[in-house]
């Protein structure tokens, strides 16, 4: 199988018959502060190691820095960072994202403030506004996909 060229998202098969490509791969969005282990969360940076050899699309949406100061091969794992690089908030980034790059889903995984305190934004909030399916951080240190 081949792709066609441009922005066609078609496959043309050895026989020349023309197909829809299955998307299959989810996107992932991290909050850092709060959610991932490396900065005071209970998401372990393996589980996305893990969700990227199943050939997910990860990014994070959040204090990017603290990841990529404190893991050498942060870039091996994550396709986006954001949004503070591009200067807009994570709502808008969401969106963004989810705009130009489709996927079976796009989750974002981070901090739910209807269930406790955090010093972080509101992450479930950002989610919902940008369409995106929200998966608090603790859910998905418990397995949640």
């Amino acid at each position: 199988m081949e792709w066609c060229g441009g922005g066609d998202r078609r496959r043309i098969s050895r026989s020349g018959v023309e197909r829809k490509a299955a998307n299959f791969m989810k996107v992932y969005a991290f909050d850092v502060d709060e959610t991932l282990y490396i900065s005071h969360g209970p998401v372990q940076w393996e589980a996305l190691v893990a969700l990227r050899a199943e050939g997910h699309v990860l990014g994070l949406c959040g204090n990017w820095a603290a990841v990529t100061l404190q893991v050498p091969e942060w870039h091996r794992v994550l396709s986006f960072i954001g949004p503070s690089l591009i200067g807009t908030d994570k709502e808008n980034f969401l969106a963004t994202i989810k705009q130009y790059v489709p996927a079976e889903e796009h989750v974002m995984v981070g901090n739910d403030h209807s269930l406790r305190a955090y010093t972080s934004p509101d992450d479930r909030r950002a989610a919902d506004a940008a369409g995106w399916r929200f998966l608090s951080e603790g859910a998905f240190a418990a397995g949640g996909r």
